[in-house]
This record gives structure tokens, sequence and C-alpha cells, in this order.
């Protein structure tokens, strides 16, 4: 079996470095001190929080794309007070456009522009979605707009980074690094879109994870087997199935996705679960190694040459030939290291 160890080195590979988290960090606090210093838009804002994938921990490292570093992806809430019934989602999302643009040199943003639900912002050291919610209503959850449709929808990140935790907490730690491992999984191997993605494979992994499993390799080739068993009738009908999201009662986390994506999905799983299972049963690391790179792309490590390899393939090299003569005395004077 591959020594869990390469995996442990694989998860930190992939893992936000601390200068990616520092500029993350560096552009969420900037962005927010912009918002609650500006003068036409400061008197809306109620509170700003982090929220998405870096909040709860579960993000992997920007892509590499012609030899640069792409921006790292941060996600950033501005709460305000209003009913669905009265606010318009457009026009709060107006007031935040012109708030971050006004500040747009001191901010260092190379562009904004106004999405479905969010306000993208590209900045010299990250890339930010800032969206408007409407604070809690009476059923708890908050409502984030839609400035094409002009609705307003339950939604709740905090909960989200909440829920994350726990599951984190249940599985002794190892939930974060499995999700990045299978996020990491998902970048590697496209299929028709890239949906499911972020917190839906999340929730996609939370119920079918092992809470005892501690290889990293057996732990992502027994969740392959578990989400294949779970969903075997969905794909026998072509059919994305329904996922309660974990924060909003009766919300299916998987609406946003088409029956032929979590069907393309789910028949990668399978064949990354084969995969996974000839690395597992193999005693040729190398060829071990080729199956989770099959998987994982070219960041998972090779293996390691032990010292007993290496002595090995010394005493395979020919032998030096000494004569008996002596070597001819150098006039030279001897070198000191």
């Amino acid at each position: 079996m591959t020594p869990n160890a390469r995996f442990t080195e694989f998860i930190k590979d992939i893992t936000p470095s601390e200068t990616t988290v520092s500029n993350c960090k560096s552009a969420h606090t900037s962005v927010r001190r912009a918002l609650l210093n500006d003068d036409e838009f400061k008197d809306k804002v109620k509170r700003v929080f982090l929220g998405g994938s870096y909040k709860r921990y579960t993000s992997i490292r920007p892509k590499t794309k012609d030899g640069s570093t792409e921006r790292p992806d941060v996600d950033l809430y501005v709460v305000v007070d209003g009913h669905p019934w009265f606010a318009d989602p457009t026009a709060l999302m107006d007031e935040l456009f012109g708030a971050l643009n006004r500040a747009r040199s001191d901010l260092g943003i190379t562009m904004i522009k106004r999405n479905r639900c969010s306000v993208a912002l590209s900045m010299n050291k990250a890339d930010l979605d800032v969206s408007i919610l409407l604070d809690r209503q009476d059923d708890n959850l908050f409502r984030i707009g839609n400035r094409n449709t002009g609705e307003w929808y339950r939604t709740d990140p905090e909960e989200h980074t909440d829920w994350s935790a726990a599951q984190n907490e249940r599985c002794s730690g190892r939930f974060n690094p499995m999700t990045r491992m299978v996020k990491w999984a998902r970048r590697q191997n496209k299929t028709v879109s890239r949906h499911p993605k972020s917190f839906a494979l999340e929730t996609l992994i939370a119920p079918h994870i092992s809470e005892t499993e501690t290889h990293y390799g057996q732990l992502f080739h027994d969740w392959c087997q578990s989400f294949l068993d779970a969903y075997s009738f969905d794909r026998s009908f072509g059919n994305c199935p329904f996922l309660e999201d974990p924060a909003i009662p009766g919300g299916d986390i998987l609406a946003g996705v088409t029956n032929e994506e979590f069907c393309a999905y789910y028949d990668k799983i399978r064949r990354h679960r084969d995969d996974a299972a000839k690395a597992l049963a193999g005693d040729d690391q190398d060829k071990a190694t080729d199956y989770w790179r099959r998987i994982f792309g070219d960041r998972f490590p090779r293996p390691k040459q032990s010292g007993q390899t290496m002595k090995s393939a010394a005493a395979a090299i020919s032998p030096l030939s000494f004569t008996a003569a002596q070597a001819a005395p150098t006039t030279r004077p001897a070198k000191f290291a």
C-alpha cells in the first residue's frame, strides 16, 4: 500500500500556501475597510463577513497557467437591513458596486463587474465575490438577491461554515484534507462542466466519508465506493439526486446541477474508484503512483528512493579496477577542505 506519508505530502502541497493566505487576508481586509468607510454606503452596512471555501479551510491552491499562478478566490458577504418584499436586489447591488468602484484605485482593483448575485473584483493579490445579504429574517435565514430576476433566495453561509467545521471535527480533522483531495481530483479530471463543485462537493463527501479510516488512499477509495453505492439508482435513470442543503430546510444543494453534469461526475468517480483499488492492491509503488496520478495529476509525489534501494543501485554499478602499480607522486601542493 502507498505510504500515508505520500498523501500527507500531497495534501500539504495542494493546500494554499502561507503567501496565498496572506494575500487573501490583505485583499478582503482592505475591501471590508473600504465599504465601512464609504460615506455613501457605510450607513447601510450592518457587518461584513467571510464565507466560501477560504473561510471553511477547504480551498485548494490556485491554478497555475502558462507559468503564472492565478489569483485565489474569496467570498465576502455584506449584511444590510431589509425585507425581501420591499428590497430591490438590483438597486442594492448597484450601491455596492458604486462603493467598490469609488475605492477602485486605493484597492488596486483591475476589474469590477456585476454578476447575477455578486460584484466580482479582480485585485492585485486575489479575486473576490462580494454579495449583498438581507439580514436574518423570521426564519433565521439570510436572503441573497438575484439582480436578473429580482428574487431573493434563502441562504446561510455562516451555517455552511459551522457545518463544515463540525464534519471536520467528526472525522478527527480528516474531512478538510479529504475535501481538498476530492476538489483537486475534480480540477484534474474535467467532465462536461465544473459542476458539482465547492460546497456541493462537501455535501457529497460528508455522508460517505469514514470517521475511522486514517489512510488517505483507502479513505478516498472507500468514499468513492460509498458515493457510487448511494447514487447508483439515480445514475441508472440518468438523474441528478436531491441533496438537502444542511443550512436550508427543504433546499436542494444540487439544484444548479443538471442530470448530464451529475451523471458525468458519477462516471468519473467510478473510474477513480477503479484506479484507487489498483493502486492500493499493488506492491509496485511506481505502478501504484501511476494510478494515483491518473486521479490527482503530476503533483502526487513519486516514491522516494530508500537508503537500501540506493545501496542496491550502487552495488549494481560496475566496480572500479585497481592495478598493483603505485601512483606517481604529484608535485602540486596538497589541498584542504
